[in-house]
């Protein structure tokens, strides 16, 4: 009863703050889309309710009392830009599904998770918004590792994770989306404070979270997770600055990763060299073919939104019914190329930005920090200019490896409507934008500085004076 009447306060909370913000209302949508609690809390909620969608509904009627404000502020940026074509050609596919029942059941699923990110993109604006997004995703994905670990650790071993997934998704589905988390554990660890004991109690929270997060990786059983999980780190320790950090962190790592892992959990993941006895491998390899078949026989608008599942036995799926395990020639075959171009083009964009972004972020903080005020470091603006764009070079790495986490997992899942994905492109559309805001409103005094030097340093030019026509 405890969980039911949170996720009531919860809620109105959010609602009640959406109506100052929309940005409390995309938060709450995105904290239940990510938590989700009717499968999380199952046995304690006394009716089953779609919390995600309640939200959902929450923002778009704090968007209508606040829409005047928005319009007038809102920033359209290439990665909403982006989005808007792909889902225009998402649903041209549904209009011209084999199947219209199949299509219009994953488009009502598909509508939402677009409509929200897209004013999602509008509505997150500030430094402090992409902060708590990002921290409040963490500490949902670390409270879910929590409850995953519980169940094996104390319930005799259980691995619901592994035999029935989590929140809709199965054990590979659910591995991505903790693996997802590490990066985010990594930005709420990193990202600078002006009180070091909270800085310090701030990393102990993250490291915990990561630790919980890497052991239910590991019990999905997911080798893809753990591949793609491994990447993603790799990602952080090659970008991390400074390069001491790395020298000491990566060791620690390395030894928490073998010393967590049993030995059912390292034969699981070598088990990859094997792929051609692999069963599980060579289906996917036969699904992969199917899709590649049915986009070469309908590529301008592919056989319609999911439409591929229900054909792919026809064209050498193991299975009738058999999901191509592949988010791209998923996307092919059931929309076309055109809308595969668009969301490669999407998730290439949103990564590339964020390594843009994130290189002006530590340009410029590396120039203010080496111009402090002697008097009061702490309340010098080059100063805060410095900790507030080393934080946000931290949260775009973080980002950043998140998305090749699921760029690269996603080679073998298909997950099109999975929420965070798609909370990760929202961010990497918005916090680009951001630092180029902050850095074009830190160089605008120094502009006008140098003009006002110049002016005073100027002295005026004589005028000619006419000569007076002598007749």
């Amino acid at each position: 009863m405890k969980q039911f009447i949170f996720l009531c306060l919860l809620t109105l909370g959010g609602g009640l703050g959406g109506l100052i913000h929309p940005f409390w209302a995309v938060l709450l949508y995105y904290i239940l889309a990510v938590l989700r609690p009717q499968f999380l809390w199952e046995w304690a909620l006394p009716m089953e309710v779609r919390w995600s969608l309640i939200a959902a509904v929450i923002v778009l009627l704090t968007v209508a009392v606040n829409f005047p404000r928005l319009f007038r502020r809102g920033r359209l940026n290439a990665t909403a830009s982006l989005m808007m074509v792909y889902g225009m050609l998402v649903m041209t596919s549904v209009v011209t599904a084999y199947d219209p029942g199949v299509a219009q059941s994953w488009a009502v699923d598909f509508v939402k998770v677009m409509l929200i990110a897209l004013i999602a993109t509008f509505i997150i604006e500030h430094l402090w918004q992409v902060r708590v997004v990002i921290v409040a995703t963490a500490m949902c994905l670390g409270y879910i590792a929590y409850e995953i670990n519980y169940l094996y650790m104390f319930q005799n071993a259980r691995l619901d994770v592994f035999h029935y997934g989590y929140g809709g998704l199965d054990n590979n589905g659910a591995g991505l989306m903790l693996a997802m988390g590490l990066p985010l554990a990594y930005a709420l660890a990193m990202t600078p404070g002006r009180d070091a004991r909270l800085l310090w109690a701030r990393r102990f929270v993250a490291v915990g979270i990561a630790l919980v997060l890497i052991q239910a990786i590991m019990l999905t059983y997911s080798r893809g997770a753990m591949l793609a999980g491994i990447v993603g780190l790799l990602w952080l320790a090659w970008r991390h600055r400074p390069r001491r950090h790395v020298l000491v962190i990566t060791p620690i790592v390395v030894v928490v990763l073998f010393s967590l892992a049993g030995d059912e959990i390292r034969e699981e993941f070598l088990s990859t060299r094997q792929y051609r006895q692999d069963k599980s491998a060579q289906s996917r390899f036969e699904s992969w073919n199917a899709a590649w078949q049915i986009t070469w026989e309908h590529p301008v608008f592919g056989a319609g939104l999911r439409n591929s599942n229900t054909y792919s036995h026809n064209y050498g799926a193991d299975r009738s019914g058999r999901t191509i395990h592949n988010q791209y020639l998923q996307i092919a075959a059931d929309s076309g190329i055109p809308a595969a171009l668009a969301y490669l083009a999407l998730l290439g964009w949103s990564i590339v930005r964020l390594g843009a972004a994130r290189k002006a972020a530590l340009h410029v903080a590396a120039e203010c920090q080496s111009t402090p005020n002697d008097d009061d470091p702490d309340s010098d603006s080059s100063a805060v200019a410095a900790r507030q764009l080393t934080e946000a070079q931290y949260l775009c790495l973080a980002v950043q490896s998140s998305l090749i986490i699921f760029a690269f997992d996603g080679i073998f899942l298909s997950l099109e409507t999975f929420e965070l994905p798609w909370l990760m492109l929202v961010v990497a559309g918005v916090l680009p934008g951001v630092i180029d805001r902050r850095i074009a409103a830190l160089r605008q005094p120094q502009q006008e500085e140098l003009e006002d030097s110049r002016n005073r340093f100027s002295f005026p030019m004589p005028q000619p004076r006419l000569l007076e026509n002598p007749t």
